[in-house]
């Protein structure tokens, strides 16, 4: 008999889903960022991710109001919505702090996320939560009674599974909506604990703002969680979330590759695929002769994509992180 009190996630990860995360990896591997730039491109990102997830909570302030918020600047806006931000980007802007295994750190952040705005930040309601569209109630959440059980089962099952990041991150996700757990903060809440998982498995995601995708699909956002909720699995609430991280990384990694020829990005594709690939494998792939692969292998070393470990004959290509 199920536990009525314990989560279950239930899921199926497809072959399309397995490419996907593929693309996603190899995506990632192409992004290198200049030391020079990286801490501007942090804050910009982080100014898109906050703008972009209050935006989906009908936050109206715009885009350059937030920036200008986190640059301490003087804005016209609702003291409701101005806090919004402050409190935001102070949970962004300190990211490494928090461990998203976790509970302890999730109920810090819903903290800091809701400051000011009711009396019980931080703590699970007490009460019940529903979601309504056109006045009419759509989903209702579980009892108040159980929520503390469930959480505490939620992150058990993300402390115990060795499942890819990006589909722990939208299962934690999903299911973390479907307790609906706080008064107010969940769908915020939601969306930075996948930024802060995906930051932990690979830092260049610190430059991708997620939510901005999220918020530029978010009829999709919305209709996927609920079709989950009617067919009892958080499947296709998956292959959102892949889809979007996808497409936000492949718009990022058009910015960052331009300095790559098409040998060079073919070059890390297959180290990618066999980081033993040799010198000659490559030629023969790319059908340009074995100096045409030196000259490329010494460009890609040289800007800091790959580096050699090991001995030649024995050792195997690393794409740097």
């Amino acid at each position: 008999m199920k536990d009525f009190d314990k989560i279950n996630p239930i899921f199926y990860i497809s072959e399309d889903n397995k490419n996907i995360i593929k693309n996603i990896e190899k995506n990632l591997s192409l992004i290198k960022i200049e030391n020079s730039i990286k801490k501007n491109l942090q804050i910009k990102s982080r100014v898109r991710s906050i703008y972009s997830s209050l935006a989906i909570e009908e936050n109206t302030l715009s885009l350059n109001s937030i920036e200008n918020i986190i640059e301490n600047k003087l804005v016209l806006g609702s003291r409701k919505e101005i806090q919004e931000v402050k409190n935001a980007n102070e949970l962004y802007e300190h990211i490494d702090d928090y461990n998203w295994k976790s509970e302890e750190d999730f109920l810090k952040a819903h903290t800091v996320l809701m400051r000011y705005f009711d009396d019980d930040n931080g703590y699970y309601r007490n009460h019940g939560e529903g979601t309504k569209k056109d006045d009419e109630i759509i989903y209702m959440a579980p009892n108040s009674l159980v929520v503390p059980s469930l959480m505490e089962s939620l992150f058990e099952y993300i402390n115990g599974n060795d499942l890819h990041p990006i589909i722990l991150a939208s299962i934690f996700h999903y299911y973390f909506i479907t307790i609906h757990p706080f008064s107010d903060g969940n769908g915020r809440l939601a969306r930075f604990w996948i930024t802060l998982i995906l930051t932990d498995w690979n830092k260049n995601f610190k430059y991708i703002p997620i939510e901005e995708e999220i918020y530029i699909n978010q009829e999709e956002y919305y209709n996927s969680i609920a079709q989950c909720h009617i067919n009892g699995n958080a499947n296709i609430f998956i292959s959102f979330m892949l889809k979007i991280i996808n497409s936000s990384l492949e718009k990022t990694t058009q910015k960052t590759t331009q300095k790559l020829n098409k040998n060079q990005i073919k070059i890390l594709e297959y180290i990618n695929e066999n980081p033993s690939i040799t010198r000659n494998e490559l030629a023969k792939k790319l059908n340009i002769t074995p100096d045409g692969v030196k000259y490329n292998l010494k460009k890609l070393i040289d800007n800091n994509f790959i580096e050699r470990i090991g001995s030649d004959n024995g050792g195997y290509w690393n794409i740097r992180k």
